[in-house]
């Protein structure tokens, strides 16, 4: 039956998702560890109780549109949604990648921009990006003028390191690329910058964003593009109908008239990053990598297994050692002072019982 599969998608290894087992801190995904409050839960099944469930939602959630475009002071008609980011950068890719088509980035960075590529048969040009190191803005500019990539990927802060790329480089290549600047915000609420101010000076800049991370949404699938109308319209032509479900609706809108509730959270988590880098840089033989996202990238000695050290006693985190570049590392979400202090501690004694 592989004789129906094109050979692009035959030669993939597909999507993993980490192990999970039975734990006491689960720090492996990137999710955040506050729920929506049990009240909105409440208030939202009562009213998904009195909803039609045997009708299609108004199709693109125009409603939710309009409340986005006001949180980000743009025309509702430079947003589209989409079931995750992810299923949007599907629909990126089936707009613009044909076979041969060439697109720039900079690994060690998400996973999803190598899969995708490779099912459209598309070629990468890589730029390496040294964890710890300045983003390498010279070698990309010189790969723009020599390849002309029709896409150039930007995650920032990027997953799984947390480097942030400064807006100043955005802007040096939006000005020289001619292929559109595909800029990853999926942890932008921790940051103190955002590149959407750029939509008014360049038109080949697409922002992405999600509910996964800061708006705790993670498991009902809720993100978005932002970009000029002319890009918007075209990605809306191949975009899926009706992707957008009327429970993940109601709670994404809901969760908008919630942005300061939303803000207390985000706070907790940038500072519990702070304090937790602070107390890994002493931790005799681990190296901590600074982040701008909910997540830390930690090294330990190269002939220790800390992911399976710490899985042994029941702290997960993600072990990201198959990345280039990334070889012992293991990327660490910032979790409940609970869950942080555990992890703290398991690797104290880790450490020592190393030594």
């Amino acid at each position: 039956m592989t004789a129906f599969i094109k050979k692009s998608v035959l030669d993939l290894k597909g999507y993993a998702s980490p192990p999970q087992k039975e734990f006491k801190a689960k720090l492996n995904q990137n999710e955040s560890p506050f729920d929506v409050p049990q009240q909105l839960k409440d208030e939202l099944s009562e009213t998904i109780r009195n909803t039609c469930w045997n009708r299609y939602p108004v199709n693109e959630s125009p409603d939710l549109k309009q409340k986005l475009a006001d949180r980000h002071g743009v025309d509702v008609n430079q947003i589209i949604l989409g079931n995750g980011s992810n299923q949007l950068f599907q629909t990126l890719l089936t707009a613009t990648i044909a076979p041969g088509d060439k697109a720039l980035y900079t690994p060690p960075t998400f996973s999803l921009y190598d899969l995708f590529m490779d099912i459209y048969e598309g070629e990468l040009i890589e730029i390496m990006q040294t964890p710890d190191e300045e983003y390498p803005i010279d070698q990309v500019l010189s790969a723009i003028k020599e390849h002309n990539p029709k896409l150039i990927f930007i995650c920032s802060p990027n997953n799984p390191t947390g480097y942030e790329v400064s807006l100043e480089m955005v802007e040096r290549i939006c000005k020289i690329a001619e292929g559109l600047v595909f800029f990853d915000e999926a942890y932008a609420e921790f940051t103190e910058q955002s590149a959407i101010p750029l939509l008014d000076k360049y038109e080949n800049i697409l922002i992405s964003r999600t509910f996964s991370k800061a708006f705790s949404l993670a498991g009902l699938r809720f993100g978005y593009f932002i970009g000029r109308e002319n890009v918007i319209r075209e990605l809306r032509k191949v975009n899926l109908p009706y992707n957008i479900n009327l429970f993940t609706e109601m709670v994404s809108l809901r969760l908008l008239d919630e942005q300061s509730r939303m803000q207390e959270n985000i706070d907790f988590l940038k500072e519990e990053r702070e304090r937790m880098f602070a107390l890994l840089k002493h931790i005799d033989g681990i190296h901590v990598t600074a982040s701008a996202a909910n997540f830390l990238l930690i090294k330990g000695p190269d002939n220790l297994n800390l992911f399976q050290e710490l899985k042994d006693r029941g702290v997960l985190v993600r072990d990201v050692s198959s990345y280039p570049m990334l070889q012992g590392r293991q990327r660490i979400t910032v979790g409940f002072k609970d869950e942080n202090d555990l992890l703290l501690e398991t690797l104290k004694s880790i450490m020592d019982d190393y030594k």
